[in-house]
């Protein structure tokens, strides 16, 4: 489990789960829309056999 840290992003935290349990998270995206001075991406990240859609807003 993931556990809350002011001084880190939740990709940073991720990154290190993943480190600490061997599997590399993979990010991929699905889908960038919107304006050009502020797109959306939709991204699928995912660790192991473990896998979770995300909305990342401008």
């Amino acid at each position: 489990m993931l556990a809350a840290n002011p001084g880190k992003t939740p990709i940073s935290l991720l990154q290190e789960y993943g480190t600490r349990i061997g599997k590399t998270p993979v990010y991929d995206l699905l889908k960038a829309e919107g304006q050009a001075h502020q797109p959306n991406f939709t991204f699928r990240v995912t660790v192991g056999d473990t896998s979770c859609t995300v909305l990342f807003l401008s």
